[in-house]
C-alpha cells in the first residue's frame, strides 16, 4: 500500500525543483569560503595555528553545511508541492422527486381554517420546501383545469416567488378537477424510478363524477400517492371580493366542507396515504418521508490530489529552533520587517512605457504626474492643461508648432491653452492661424468670435471706468481700477473654466495609444455652451460678457461639445423616461401566471376542437 502511495507521488509546482542545483552549488561555495587556507597555515605549525586562530575542525564544519544542505532540499520540496492521490469517499445525495397537485379553486378560500384554506395550503407549502429541500420539486395548480407552474427542479426560490401569487382569480375556470392534475403530475414522474417518485394532492374534496376515473389513477401510482385535506367537515361560506358571499344556483349560500370520506376511501382502496391537515409537521412527515430515496453517487473523478507540502515544514522546525539560539533567526526577521523602497518605477519600466504608465496615471486622474511621465510630447501638453498649468501646456504647443507648423490642430489647441492662460491676443492670432489652414474648423471660429467679444466688453468697461474717474473725484480712482482689474480676474477665471484642447488621438502623428485611450483620458466636463442655461444679471453687459467668454472646445468629427452636450442631455432624459415608465409598470406575478394558464387553455381548447 505505501508502494502504490509513493508511485502516485506527484508535485503540483515541479519546477521549483529546479532550485535545488543552486542550493547545492550555494552550499558548496560556503563550504569552499569557509574552509580555504590562509597565509597562516603556511607560517605556523599545525597545533600553534589551532590554538591562535581558535578554527573549528572540518568535521564540524562539514556536518554544519549538510544540515544547512538538507533544511533547503526541505525546504524546496515543500515549495514544489508533493501530492499524493486518495480515493474520494462515496456520497450520498437526495434523489427523490415530488410533484404538489395544489387545489386553487374558490373553495380554498372558505374561513374554516384562519385565515382561510388557501393560506394554511400555502404555508404547509412552505413548510415542505422546508423539510425536503434537497430534493427535486414540482408545483401543478388546478381548479377548472390544471396548469403546471414550475417543473420539476431543486430552484426553490422561484417556487417561492410564484407560490406566493397563485389565487383563485389566476385560474382560467372555476371547479376541482384533480383527475386533470394528476395526469400532468404522473406525466412528469413517468421518465422517473417508482422509488424516487412522489405526488401529493393538497385538496379540499373531489367532484363526485370523478370519484372512478381518481379511484383507477390512485390505483396505478400505488403508494407513491399522498392526499392532504384541507378543511374541516363544517365549512363556513366563501367570501367574495366584492362583498357577500358565494352561492349556488338556488341562490342559496354555499358552505364547502372537507369531503373527507371521499378522500379516505380513496386511499385505502389504492394503497395510497390520507391525512388532514394539521399544525406541527406530522402530517407531512406521515404523507412524505424525508429519508426517501437517498443514493450513493459515484464521483467522476474518483481520486482527490491535495498539496501536503504543509508535513515538510514540521522538519524544518529544529534549524529554527537553533537559529533562534544562535540569534540567526532573529537577524532574518529584522531583515524581514525592513521596510521595501516605495518607488516602484524600476519594475514598472520592465513591463510598460513611459507613455503607458503615464496614460494609466491620467486615468486615475493624476495628470501632473502623468505630463512629468509622458514623452510624446501632444500627451504631455494635453497632462498639462487638464492639470491646471496652462503655461506649461503653451510652452508644450508652442514646441509642437516648432515642429509641425501647418498642423492646424495643434494651433487651436495652443490658442485654447493661451486664452485660459489670460493671454487673449495671442489666443486670437492663434485662432486666426487655424482657421487659415483649415477654414471650416467651427470650433475655432466660435472660440475666436467669443474671445472678441469678450476683448470689446473689456474695452468698453474699460471707457466706462475711464468716463466716470473724470466725473470722480481723484480718490476714487483707485477703487475703480480695482474694481476693474477685479472683473478681469472673474472673466478670465471664467474663461478658465470653460475650454478645453483636443486630447490627441490616433489620427494625429505620433500619437501614443488608441482612440480609446484618448477618450478615456478626455475629462467629461470639456464645455461647450454648458454655462448658457445659467441665471443671469438683467444688466446686458453682464450678460454679453457670460456668452462671450466661453470659448468652446475642438471634439472629434461629427460635431461640436454642444451638440454632443445637448445629445448627451437628450440621451439622459431618454433613459430617465424609459426608467420612470418601467418603475410604474406593476411587478404583478398573478397576471403573468393568469395570462399564461389563460394562453394554455386555449391552446387545449383549439387541440380538442382539432
Amino acid at each position: 500500500m505505501q508502494i502504490e502511495a509513493l508511485q502516485s507521488l506527484t508535485f503540483a509546482r515541479p519546477w521549483v525543483l529546479l532550485l535545488l542545483p543552486v542550493a547545492g552549488l550555494c552550499c558548496w561555495l560556503l563550504y569552499r569560503q569557509v574552509n580555504q587556507r590562509s597565509v597562516w597555515d603556511k607560517l605556523l605549525p599545525a597545533p600553534i595555528r589551532l590554538a591562535l586562530l581558535q578554527r573549528q575542525a572540518g568535521g564540524k564544519h562539514a556536518g554544519r553545511f549538510l544540515f544547512l544542505a538538507g533544511a533547503w532540499v526541505t525546504g524546496i520540496h515543500a515549495l514544489a508541492g508533493p501530492t499524493l492521490d486518495s480515493p474520494l469517499p462515496a456520497t450520498q445525495t437526495n434523489q427523490s422527486a415530488l410533484v404538489i397537485v395544489w387545489d386553487v379553486s374558490r373553495n380554498m378560500l372558505a374561513t374554516d381554517l384562519q385565515p382561510n384554506r388557501l393560506e394554511r395550503a400555502r404555508l404547509k407549502i412552505r413548510d415542505l420546501m422546508q423539510l425536503h429541500s434537497d430534493s427535486q420539486l414540482a408545483l401543478i395548480a388546478y381548479a377548472g383545469t390544471a396548469h403546471p407552474v414550475t417543473p420539476l427542479s431543486s430552484d426553490m426560490q422561484t417556487l417561492t416567488n410564484l407560490l406566493v401569487a397563485l389565487q383563485p382569480s389566476v385560474m382560467p375556470e372555476d371547479g376541482q378537477n384533480l383527475e386533470a392534475g394528476l395526469q400532468l403530475a404522473r406525466q412528469m414522474i413517468a421518465d422517473l424510478p417508482p422509488a424516487n417518485s412522489r405526488i401529493l394532492v393538497i385538496t379540499s374534496g373531489v367532484e363526485g363524477s370523478q370519484l372512478d376515473a381518481l379511484r383507477q389513477q390512485a390505483r396505478d401510482l400505488g403508494d407513491r400517492l399522498s392526499i392532504l385535506g384541507v378543511g374541516t367537515t363544517e365549512g363556513s361560506p366563501v367570501p367574495l371580493l366584492e362583498g357577500g358571499f358565494m352561492r349556488d344556483a338556488q341562490g342559496g349560500i354555499l358552505l364547502p366542507r372537507l369531503n373527507s370520506k371521499s378522500l379516505t376511501a380513496i386511499a385505502r382502496s389504492t394503497g395510497a396515504r390520507y391525512q388532514q391537515i394539521r399544525l406541527s409537521d406530522q402530517d407531512l412527515n406521515s404523507l412524505v418521508p424525508t429519508n426517501q430515496s437517498l443514493a450513493e453517487t459515484e464521483q467522476e473523478a474518483g481520486l482527490s490530489r491535495s498539496d501536503q507540502g504543509h508535513w515538510l515544514i514540521l522538519l524544518l522546525l529544529p534549524l529554527a529552533a537553533m537559529g533562534a539560539r544562535r540569534g540567526w533567526l532573529g537577524l532574518v526577521l529584522c531583515a524581514a520587517l525592513l521596510p521595501l523602497p516605495a518607488d516602484a518605477s524600476v519594475w514598472q519600466d520592465l513591463w510598460q512605457r513611459p507613455d503607458q504608465q503615464a496614460m494609466q496615471q491620467l486615468q486615475r486622474q493624476q495628470p501632473a504626474a502623468a505630463a512629468k511621465r509622458f514623452e510624446d510630447p501632444q500627451w504631455r501638453a494635453w497632462a498639462y492643461y487638464q492639470a491646471g498649468d496652462y503655461p506649461a501646456a503653451v510652452k508644450a504647443y508652442e514646441a509642437l508648432l516648432s515642429a509641425q507648423p501647418d498642423n492646424p490642430e495643434h494651433h487651436f489647441n495652443h490658442g485654447t491653452a493661451l486664452a485660459m492662460a489670460g493671454e487673449y491676443q495671442a489666443a486670437l492670432e492663434a485662432y486666426e492661424q487655424t482657421l487659415t489652414r483649415a477654414p471650416e474648423h467651427q470650433p475655432a471660429r466660435h472660440n475666436r468670435e467669443r474671445i472678441e467679444a469678450l476683448l470689446k466688453e473689456l474695452a468698453k468697461q474699460q471707457e466706462q471706468a475711464q468716463e466716470q474717474a473724470s466725473d470722480e473725484p481723484d480718490d476714487s480712482d483707485e477703487d475703480s481700477g480695482s474694481a476693474t482689474d477685479s472683473s478681469n480676474r472673474s472673466r478670465t477665471e471664467d474663461d478658465d473654466s470653460n475650454a478645453n484642447p483636443k486630447a490627441p488621438t490616433d489620427s494625429q502623428e505620433d500619437a501614443p495609444g488608441t482612440s480609446e485611450q484618448a477618450a478615456a483620458a478626455r475629462k467629461d466636463d470639456t464645455s461647450g455652451d454648458g454655462g448658457d442655461g445659467e441665471a443671469k444679471d438683467d444688466d446686458p453687459a453682464a450678460e454679453a460678457n457670460a456668452n462671450a467668454d466661453k470659448p468652446v472646445t475642438d471634439n472629434p468629427p461629427g460635431g461640436s461639445d454642444a451638440d454632443d452636450s445637448s445629445a448627451r442631455t437628450r440621451n439622459n432624459e431618454q433613459q430617465a423616461a424609459l426608467q420612470q415608465w418601467l418603475q410604474d409598470i406593476p411587478d404583478d406575478p398573478a397576471e403573468l401566471l393568469k395570462r399564461k394558464f389563460l394562453y394554455q387553455r386555449l391552446q387545449q381548447l383549439e387541440d380538442l376542437s382539432q
